[in-house]
């Protein structure tokens, strides 16, 4: 054979090699960064993400503590005044109808204007 093919097929073989070898380096490299990754995942992100699922919780155990403790008070309240309860009821619903836009008609505007 000649020495310019020869040359060749040495050259290729040793870019083979060499790739084959960045190749290797390059799945090493990726698993490393894996384990690395799942190990603040682990360290830091878990553990955060746990005391920000207590600290939910406990605002939702509170804030239905308050709820009860405020449905039960309203109760006892109109049990006591039902009179009271039902003028505070008419009058918020007043209140809440002018606020919200009092200018809805039962009637369309073409029969309102007949």
């Amino acid at each position: 054979m000649s020495q310019p093919a020869n040359d060749m097929r040495e050259l290729r073989d040793e870019a083979a090699a060499s790739g084959q070898r960045l190749s290797e380096d390059a799945r090493a490299e990726l698993a490393r960064l894996r384990a690395q990754v799942e190990r603040l995942m682990q360290d830091r992100v878990t553990p955060v993400l746990g005391s920000a699922a207590d600290t939910v919780e406990d605002y939702s155990r509170r804030a239905r503590e308050k709820i009860e403790e405020n449905a039960a008070t309203i109760s006892d309240t109109v049990r006591e005044r039902p009179l009271l309860a039902i003028a505070a009821a008419a009058i918020g619903g007043y209140l809440l109808g002018r606020l919200m836009g009092g200018t809805t008609y039962v009637y369309t505007e073409d029969r309102h204007r007949r």
